[in-house]
């Protein structure tokens, strides 16, 4: 890290060096750079007054320093973060690079064309047609009329704009000037790429395209200018950042010591995050010994809306992250992944069944809040029959201790270890094993296990159950279909003795499904029935058995009744 010398500080600190970047691997020098505004001392209401007492020389000017003697050098494919107070010098600093103005004092050289995401469609004419101002911005950027003529096609197609394209610009949505702006300032990969805080165009659609258009440029070698006041933000994408204070830089180099100044300066805290958020102590339960409790549970949360990420997190992966995606992105997915960069895999589930995964998740994270609050960073958890790890992946997500998935087909467990890769994951691992035939004792107990749409795959679901048990030290959380029910009694040894029906099992040929990379190992399987399995872990030795509600617009089969999740606790 490199800091200032101390009368250039507002703060003084220890100077540091850093290794300059070589000329081939520069693309923005700043050397000694200021920028001097001057405003007269008191207000003017016209023109005409102005004039006329410039003549007679009574205007008085005062001197504001937006940047003063800023040195700053960027590297070609670094991610550089650029923090500081509102009015320190970020906007003006951003205006010199994209060449809107000149230094008043100093020198600013760039190698590279450049995409500013500052203010798109920023210099559109509203009278204009969206046509015309393709040309216009197009010329604005740099473009000659031949380049833009070539890049034309491509520009409509990508915005989105089709028939409206001859329409007046007035006539637009924000949503479709916005979608154009973008269109054109980034028809061409750019050398240098410029991101002013959060940018968020058009839905969430045309979001993912902005997120993949992004994700290539940076894959290609594009430096990427990050001006953000998030200092979370900076320190999770950034290679190298640099803090501003009254037009004065105040250090550059490595993320968090840079953030750890700017907050030291002003006596900043890091934000609160989810985890850090108290909430009223749960309401345990009371144990039942014959009927089972149906758990207060009202799901609401759109699982849609959490895995959404903003276009300004696209930045934040490295290469060697994105080179994991692309193997992730070549294959198709049971689960519906969304990428660090933004972009989804293919998952071969239509939409109308792959909403399964979110009730589900959504299910799990409100039991485990009722249980143990919002901090689970003491928690062991075993998710059997992980399949591709989703269900582990969110709970090493969600800072549990220490996660480890379980499942019997090799391919599970590499597609499973892919993904963990790709979110950088340590608290989770994956192993290979059949439940229904490990040994209770090869393992350590887990305060949450998981086995999610297993049960009904299994030949023995009852010594499967008791396996579970011996895992588990608090809570087994079961969502699995469920066979209908059959009740009353059934003769035991002659007419005269009967024996009441606790329940019922089905008989399930499942040849076809054990040929498939997911689904059964056997050829033939018991699916227990709603109260057949209610009472079988209470005969197991839970201490309770619990029903979670899904929510009313969950998945067809959740609502019906025909799957149910239940919480057996130990």
């Amino acid at each position: 890290m490199s800091l200032l010398t101390e009368s250039d500080n507002p703060k003084p600190v220890d100077k540091l060096t850093e290794t300059a970047a070589s000329d081939d691997d520069m693309v923005i020098r700043l050397e000694n750079v200021s920028v001097v505004y001057q405003a007269p001392r008191e207000r003017i209401k016209t023109f005409k007054e102005y004039v006329i007492r410039k003549v007679k020389r009574q205007v008085e000017h005062q001197q504001f320093n937006a940047l003063s003697d800023v040195s700053l050098e960027l590297r070609r494919s670094e991610v550089f973060g650029l923090i500081g107070h509102n009015g320190a010098g970020k906007s003006t600093l951003l205006k010199l690079v994209s060449r809107v103005m000149r230094p008043t004092r100093g020198r600013v050289w760039v190698k590279g064309r450049i995409a500013p995401l500052l203010e798109l469609g920023a210099g559109f004419h509203p009278e204009l047609s969206g046509r015309e101002n393709i040309f216009l911005n197009g010329t604005l950027l740099g473009y000659s009329r031949a380049e833009v003529e070539k890049l034309f096609d491509g520009i409509v197609e990508f915005s989105e704009i089709g028939d409206f394209i001859d329409a007046p610009l007035r006539t637009y949505s924000t949503g479709m000037t916005g979608r154009l702006g973008f269109a054109v300032a980034t028809a061409t990969r750019p050398d240098i790429l410029i991101v002013d805080e959060v940018l968020s165009v058009g839905d969430e659609q045309f979001q993912e395209k902005c997120a993949e258009r992004i994700t290539d440029f940076r894959q290609q070698g594009t430096t990427i200018l990050l001006v953000t006041h998030s200092s979370e933000l900076v320190q999770r994408i950034c290679d190298r950042a640099a803090w501003l204070d009254h037009g004065k830089l105040c250090g550059i180099g490595q993320p968090a010591e840079i953030v750890h100044l700017y907050h030291e300066r002003y006596h900043l805290t890091s934000p609160v995050t989810e985890s850090e958020i108290v909430e009223p102590e749960p309401i345990e339960p009371k144990p039942v010994e014959a009927e089972p409790v149906v758990a207060k549970v009202i799901v609401t949360e759109d699982f849609l809306a959490e895995e959404t990420e903003t276009l300004s997190e696209i930045i934040a992966v490295s290469r060697e992250v994105l080179a994991l995606e692309q193997q992730a992105l070549e294959k198709e997915w049971f689960y519906p992944y969304r990428l660090p960069s933004g972009r989804k895999v293919q998952c071969y589930l239509p939409p109308e069944i792959a909403i399964i995964h979110g009730n589900r998740w959504a299910m799990v994270k409100t039991v485990l809040r009722q249980t143990f609050g919002q901090d689970w960073s003491q928690l062991d958890c075993l998710d059997i029959g992980c399949n591709q790890g989703f269900f582990s992946v969110k709970l090493a997500e969600h800072d549990c201790r220490n996660v480890v998935g379980l499942d019997a087909r090799q391919q599970n467990i590499d597609d499973a270890d892919l993904i963990r890769q790709i979110y950088e994951l340590n608290n989770v691992s994956f192993r290979l094993g059949d439940i229904s035939k490990i040994e209770p004792t090869s393992l350590p107990q887990f305060d949450v296990t998981l086995m999610l749409s297993v049960l009904f795959w299994q030949e023995n679901p009852i010594g499967v159950l008791r396996t579970a048990k011996a895992l588990t030290k608090n809570l087994l959380v079961i969502e699995t279909p469920v066979a209908p029910e059959i009740f009353g009694e059934m003769d035991w040894g002659s007419r005269e003795v009967h024996k009441p029906l606790q329940g019922s099992f089905a008989l399930l040929d499942l040849t076809e499904e054990s040929k498939r990379p997911l689904g059964s190992l056997t050829e033939l399987s018991f699916c227990p029935g709603r109260e057949s399995l209610i009472w079988l872990l209470q005969k197991l030795g839970f201490s309770s058995v619990e029903l979670v509600l899904p929510a009313p617009d969950a998945y067809e089969q959740l609502t019906s009744g025909s799957r149910m999740m239940v919480v057996a606790r130990v």
